[in-house]
C-alpha cells in the first residue's frame, strides 16, 4: 500500500452536503435543483476560484495577511453572496477565454510562420543545424565545434514532437523525402513552448531581425530579442491556461511580461504600462501585447479591442471591477485602443525585404568591398597602417555609393542592410549600378524602404522580354546577372524592355 505525503484531511462530500456546506457558511444557492445543476457541470473546486473573493475578510484586530504576506480570507461568506452570481463570472471567464484563444491562435500562427521563413532561408533543415542557430561551442579550438547543451536538449524535445506527428502533410513528407522535417514544416508540428525555444536558440541578429519587424524596441531602437523572447514565452504561458481552462479572472501570472528597453525609457510609450507590477502579470498586460503584434500581424482585425470591449460591458453586467484584470484607470485614453490606430508598415515592409535576399550589414559590407582602392597607395605605411587606410577606403567607397543611388539599402532597427547579390569582385556590379541609380531617382521623394522595395521587385520579378530559362520558364534580371557577364547582361537589358516594367506606382 501506498503511504501518501499530504496532510490534507477534509472529508468527500457529495453533492447535496456541497450545498448545504456553502449555505451554512451564508451563500445564498437558490434552489437546490439549480446548485445541484451547476456543481455538477463545474464542480465545486473549481468555482471556488470565483468565489474567494466573496469570502469574508478577518475583522480588526486580526491579523488580515499571513507570514507569506497573502490575504487571509474566512470560509464564510459576505452577505449577500448568491450563487448565481459566482456561476455568471465564471461563465463570463470561459467565455473570455475562447475570445482569447482565437486572438492567441492568430498570433501562434504567424510566429510559426515567421520563425520558420527567417530559418529557412538559411537552409531547410537549420532547426537540426547548431551552427545555422549560432548554437555552437567550441573549446578546443582545434577540435570542430559542438552542438551547445541547450541545442542537444531542445532537439530532443522536438524529436518527440515530430516523431509524434500524424497529419496528412507529414505522412507526405514521409513519404516522398524521410523522416525529418523541412523547417517551414517542422514549425507546424512543434508545440508552441517548443517553438518558443528555438527562438531563443536564433542567431541574434535573427532575433533582433524579428523584434524589429514587430516594433518591439530596446532603447536605442533596435530589436529588443530579449523581450520579444519573453513575450513568446507569456503568450505560451496564457495559451496553456486557455487551453486547460483555466481561470483568467483576477489571476497573477506566474510570468511576469518583459517591457522592451524604448517602453522602460519613455513613460508615454504605448507599451510603457508593461513596466508597472500591477499591469506586467494581469491579463491587461497580455491584451496590450497581443493587441501590439496584432497591429503587425493582421492590422486590419480589431480582435483584441472586441476582447477589450467586451471585459469593460462584462464588467457592468456581471458585476466585477476591471483593476481585477488588471486594467488601470483611464486605460481607454491609450491611443492603442483606437479603432483606427495603426503602427508604422515600414519596419514591416523592411522586415520582409530582409527574408527575400542574402543580406549583410553595413560592417560586413564595407569588408566585402576589396576592390575599394587605398589614396596615396604607394605612401609607405606599417601592416596596422595598411590595414586602417583600406578600412577607410571601403567605408568611403560604400559612402560614395549611397551618395549616388547605386546601391539599394534596407534600414531596421537602426541597422543598415544591402542585398549581396549586387556585389562582385570586390565592388559594386557596375552593369547593376547604373540600373538601380536611374529607377531609383525616378522614384521622386519616396520614403528609401518603399524604393528598395520597388527594386527588389523589379530585379526578382521574371519578364518576358528576357532570355528563357533552359526549362523554358520566364528569368528575372537577377536571374540573368547571375548566370552571365556583367557585359552581356547589359546588353541583353539594352536590347529589351525590362526596364519598362519598373513600377513606380506599386510604391508606399
Amino acid at each position: 500500500m501506498t503511504t501518501l505525503n499530504s496532510t490534507y484531511a477534509k472529508p468527500f462530500l457529495t453533492v447535496p452536503e456541497q450545498i448545504r456546506q456553502l449555505r451554512g457558511r451564508g451563500m445564498d444557492c437558490g434552489d437546490d435543483a439549480y446548485a445541484a445543476e451547476v456543481l455538477q457541470r463545474y464542480g465545486y473546486y473549481r468555482l471556488s476560484g470565483y468565489w474567494h473573493l466573496y469570502r469574508d475578510r478577518p475583522v480588526p484586530p486580526a491579523p488580515r495577511f499571513d507570514g507569506e504576506g497573502r490575504e487571509i480570507r474566512l470560509e464564510t461568506f459576505v452577505a449577500g453572496t448568491r450563487l448565481v452570481q459566482v456561476v455568471s463570472l465564471y461563465e463570463f471567464d470561459h467565455e473570455l477565454r475562447m475570445r482569447l484563444g482565437d486572438v492567441l491562435s492568430t498570433v501562434e500562427t504567424a510566429f510559426r510562420f515567421f520563425i520558420g521563413h527567417r530559418l529557412g532561408r538559411v537552409d531547410a533543415f537549420a532547426h537540426r543545424h547548431p551552427w545555422a542557430l549560432g548554437a555552437t561551442r567550441q573549446e578546443d579550438p582545434s577540435a570542430p565545434p559542438e552542438p551547445t547543451t541547450a541545442h542537444r536538449e531542445w532537439l530532443e524535445e522536438y524529436d518527440r514532437h515530430e516523431q509524434r506527428a500524424r497529419g496528412d502533410f507529414v505522412v507526405h513528407f514521409r513519404q516522398q523525402y524521410g523522416p525529418h522535417l523541412p523547417i517551414w514544416v517542422a514549425t507546424e508540428v512543434m508545440s508552441f513552448g517548443v517553438l518558443s525555444s528555438l527562438y531563443d536558440l536564433m542567431l541574434q541578429s535573427d532575433q533582433e531581425i524579428l523584434a524589429a519587424r514587430f516594433q518591439v524596441r530596446t532603447a536605442d531602437g533596435r530589436g529588443d530579442r530579449g523581450a520579444l523572447g519573453n513575450w513568446l514565452n507569456d503568450l505560451r504561458n496564457v495559451r496553456n491556461i486557455c487551453a486547460h481552462y483555466g481561470r483568467l479572472w483576477n489571476r497573477a501570472f506566474d510570468v511576469t511580461i518583459d517591457a522592451p528597453g524604448q517602453a522602460r525609457q519613455d513613460a508615454d510609450d504605448l507599451l510603457a504600462p508593461l513596466a508597472d507590477d500591477g499591469t506586467n502579470n494581469r491579463l491587461y498586460g497580455m491584451l496590450l501585447v497581443l493587441r501590439h503584434l496584432m497591429l503587425s500581424i493582421a492590422p486590419e482585425k480589431d480582435d483584441v479591442v472586441d476582447l477589450a470591449d467586451f471585459i469593460e460591458g462584462k464588467s457592468r453586467t456581471v458585476g466585477f471591477g476591471m483593476e481585477q484584470l488588471g486594467l488601470p484607470d483611464g486605460w481607454r485614453s491609450s491611443p492603442i485602443w483606437d479603432r483606427a490606430f495603426a503602427l508604422d508598415r515600414l519596419p514591416m515592409v523592411a522586415a520582409s525585404l530582409l527574408d527575400r535576399a542574402e543580406c549583410m550589414t553595413a560592417a560586413e559590407t564595407r569588408a566585402s568591398l576589396t576592390g575599394a582602392e587605398v589614396i596615396d597607395e604607394k605612401r609607405i605605411r606599417t601592416p596596422a597602417q595598411a590595414a586602417r587606410a583600406k578600412k577607410a577606403a571601403q567605408g568611403s567607397l560604400l559612402r560614395t555609393y549611397l551618395k549616388h543611388d547605386v546601391v539599394i539599402e534596407v534600414e531596421l532597427g537602426g541597422t543598415k542592410f544591402y542585398p549581396a547579390f549586387q556585389f562582385r569582385d570586390g565592388k559594386i556590379v557596375d552593369a547593376l549600378a547604373e540600373i538601380n541609380q536611374a529607377l531609383a531617382r525616378s522614384c521622386g521623394g519616396s520614403d528609401l524602404t518603399d524604393v528598395a522595395r520597388a527594386l527588389l521587385n523589379w530585379w526578382q520579378t521574371p519578364h518576358p522580354d528576357l532570355p528563357q530559362d533552359v526549362d523554358g520558364s520566364d528569368r528575372s534580371p537577377l536571374d540573368l546577372l547571375g548566370s552571365v557577364t556583367e557585359e552581356e547582361f547589359a546588353a541583353v537589358i539594352d536590347e529589351s524592355d525590362a526596364r519598362g516594367s519598373f513600377a513606380v506606382s506599386d510604391l508606399g
